[in-house]
């Protein structure tokens, strides 16, 4: 028999599955396709950033004649990681979170406040697209002083990142209010 206790919490492996059930997630083809790009993007820039860091490393201490250009080029590098990474971290779900009191809700009132948050997200994004925009047009003839590129370049990594996100979480919530599972809660 079991206690009341038991019988109102849900056990941990239940949980968990509702939680897992919650993260699931079909992107769309086009969502899928753009989150590909993105990940094959990480991946060249991240290789990049390591060849470029080893070559700097040993032209420093052992040719003994830096490059001037390596440590930038890393640096630009990191911050298209970042954002891209910020973006395939939300369509899988692995952002950090306190989860506490969110997972001893009900199941339809954890739904609603995923939705809820998603549209918060989305939202943000959206406000720091429109904000982006002005910034890269005023870099637009700004140039990095080692490489010599235009900063608007490096400064697209946010509206490109944003859209990403704010795709992502527009697709969830549409998958939350046309999903007949989730409806039935």
């Amino acid at each position: 028999m079991k206690s009341i206790s038991s019988a109102r919490t849900p056990s941990k492996e239940g949980a968990k599955r509702e939680v897992i059930a919650l993260n699931e997630t079909k992107d769309s083809i086009l969502l899928g396709a753009l989150l590909a790009v993105a990940k094959a993007s990480i991946i060249v820039i991240s290789v990049v950033m390591v060849l470029v860091t080893l070559a700097q490393v040993v032209f420093r201490y052992v040719i003994a004649a830096p490059l001037p250009w390596s440590e930038e080029l890393a640096r630009y590098c990191f911050v298209w990681i970042t954002f891209l990474g910020g973006a395939i971290g939300l369509s899988r779900g692995v952002h950090l979170g306190v989860d506490l009191f969110v997972n001893m809700l009900p199941l339809p009132a954890r739904r609603a406040l995923d939705a809820l948050t998603s549209a918060l997200i989305a939202a943000f994004a959206a406000l720091v697209i429109y904000a982006s925009l002005p910034v890269i047009d005023m870099n637009m003839f700004q140039r990095s002083p080692a490489l010599g590129v235009q900063m608007s370049w490096i400064y697209i990594a946010i509206p490109i990142s944003m859209t990403l996100i704010f795709v992502i979480c527009v697709e969830r919530i549409i998958r939350d209010l046309l999903s007949p599972s989730r409806r039935e809660d």
